[in-house]
């Protein structure tokens, strides 16, 4: 049949019994079974070429909803009472519905969106309940394929049909509303997160496109005329970087210069969106500016499911590397406790997305070269310069294994193949090591690790990808005395006594510290302001570099 089985509409008929419902809130005499599938295959009626959401989202059902046995098992397990009745979870359904629509990631979610709106209106209100609980079954299987697949939020992929529930689900989990409070509204700062999110992500979808598309290469320097100054200004005003008076009082001009309020709407933009406060309309400004706002709405729902990968439940602290912000952060208890800036790998060599945890810490660390620095930096500075070890404090050692030195003077550089060349490179303790004091070290497949640097200078640029792989931290020492007094171990010596060592000293870490190296471009913060971030390694969009496909496996070597 071309609707709910005729077990599931017999079972579905006894909601009739809801004995916890006001007759205002689910009437129906007669509670005919077949009302609940005629609710269903009415939204359909209207247009011919009309496929309900079921016949799109899991093309291989043949009944108006998708799991159509596992709703029998749920409302027979609960005595046909009513999920849906508080607001608070269907709004909170909706607002993750919206999270993979707005996304791209499955477009045939708005229909769904659409058929629960209708149903939301009606008298009788069991049509509502049985597929807003099936658009959560929904929901819980399509975020099975990312947790199984992560990667394909950096991909440019969408998510493909259902054919199965594929989710280990506990039916116990489902069967009432408070069961599912728990699921949906616990983490009220997520709740709160994704909302925020999700309501601007939906005002941007619906505004009228803007026409930002400047064709001059030109830096727009203080002082000078804007081309286009119509277009941008009606950009600044909507992201609210303008005022509405200013924007009125300038649309009357002429001419407008890049002075004054305008300016200064471009210096809080700038701010905003973590660019280089400057004043000055250059590439990078120009870029983040003629966002199309559909683009920036899809990039706000995308971010917010990329923002969810990671976190693990456990409760203890969690560092966060936000690439594309240049960021580190610490939360513990919902809380920001730590922050420093960062430096990350340069467009070249991306640092790998991953989860793992910090088990190691390594003071006055020694500095073995990987194989990437080995091969494109250090061997070719041998053949430039026979003075570049020297200069750098490295010294050539048989293996890691077997660390006897040998002489530099002893290799002809001129005739060093950097593919086959048998020996590694050391660089030992120091203040000039590349390591700076501290290493953190955290098992994952790519040689990634947070560390301190001598090159301090470096943290005052506002574009921070330098680095060819790990991650330099800025408040590096700050980091080590707060992993140290996380393990409440009073009789150890504090990072200060171990950096004075001048020892190499490596301290395994009892208790561990989650890390999660995550990329998210565009976000809405706390103040309800719109956070956008450069895309310096392109996987917002599809991308012509399939190399850089294998940085962003967000493999977890957590447990």
């Amino acid at each position: 049949m071309s609707n709910l089985s005729r077990t599931t509409a017999k079972a579905l008929g006894a909601m009739i019994s809801f004995c916890s419902l006001s007759a205002g809130a689910m009437a129906g005499e007669g509670a005919l079974p077949a009302r609940l599938n005629v609710e269903l295959v009415q939204l359909g009626s209207s247009a011919s070429q009309y496929r309900a959401s079921s016949g799109l989202i899991c093309p291989r059902s043949v009944d108006q909803v998708c799991f159509a046995d596992t709703l029998e098992t749920i409302y027979a397990t609960n005595g046909y009472l009513p999920l849906w009745q508080d607001p608070e979870l269907r709004s909170a359904l909706i607002v993750k519905l919206k999270s993979i629509a707005y996304a791209g990631l499955s477009e045939h979610l708005f229909k769904r969106i659409d058929e629960l709106a209708q149903l939301a209106n009606k008298r009788d209100q069991r049509g509502y309940d049985i597929l807003a609980t099936d658009s959560y079954l929904v929901y819980l299987s399509l975020q099975q394929q990312i947790q199984n697949q992560p990667s394909l939020l950096f991909r440019h992929q969408t998510l493909a049909p259902i054919e199965t529930m594929d989710v280990s689900l506990n039916i116990t989990s489902l069967t009432s509303p408070q069961a599912l409070g728990y699921h949906l509204l616990s983490d009220a700062g997520q709740v709160e997160h994704a909302k925020r999110s999700m309501a601007l992500a939906e005002k941007l979808s619906i505004i009228p496109p803007h026409s930002y598309q400047p064709t001059s290469r030109k830096l727009v320097k203080e002082g000078q005329v804007i081309p286009e100054a119509d277009a941008l200004l009606q950009v600044l005003n909507q992201y609210g970087d303008l005022r509405d008076e200013d924007y009125q009082l300038l649309q009357s001009q002429l001419e407008v210069t890049n002075s004054n309020e305008v300016n200064m709407a471009i210096r809080r933009f700038q701010q905003r969106n973590g660019l280089e406060s400057d004043g000055i309309l250059g590439p990078a400004t120009i870029r983040q500016l003629s966002l199309p706002y559909q683009e920036v709405s899809r990039l706000i729902a995308l971010n917010l499911q990329r923002s969810q990968l990671g976190a693990s439940g456990i409760e203890r602290p969690r560092i966060k590397v936000n690439i594309p912000d240049y960021q580190l952060q610490i939360t513990h208890n919902d809380e920001v406790v730590f922050q420093s800036k960062v430096i990350v790998g340069r467009t070249t060599r991306p640092t790998n997305l991953f989860s793992s945890s910090v088990s190691t810490m390594v003071v006055n660390p020694r500095w073995n070269v990987p194989e990437t620095i080995k091969k494109k930096d250090v061997i070719p500075g041998m053949k430039a310069s026979p003075d570049y070890l020297a200069n750098k404090n490295l010294k050539v050692i048989r293996s890691w294994r077997d660390r006897s030195e040998i002489s530099p003077d002893m290799i002809e550089w001129s005739n060093v193949n950097p593919e086959t060349f048998p020996y590694e490179f050391m660089q030992g303790p120091g203040p000039n090591n590349a390591l700076g004091d501290v290493k953190f070290l955290m098992p994952n497949d790519y040689s990634v690790y947070l560390h301190d640097t001598p090159s301090r200078g470096l943290f005052n640029k506002t574009k921070r990808n330098l680095s060819s792989g790990c991650v330099r931290v800025e408040k590096a020492a700050e980091l080590a005395s707060y992993i140290l007094d996380y393990q409440q171990r009073p009789t150890w010596r504090s990072y200060d006594q171990l950096v004075s060592h001048k020892k190499t000293d490596t301290i395994a870490l009892p208790r561990k510290i989650d890390v999660d190296v995550t990329y998210v471009t565009a976000w809405v913060d706390e103040n309800n302001q719109l956070q956008m971030r450069e895309d310096i390694y392109g996987y917002d969009r599809p991308s012509r570099y399939t190399a850089k496909k294998k940085y962003s496996t967000l493999k977890n070597f957590r447990y």
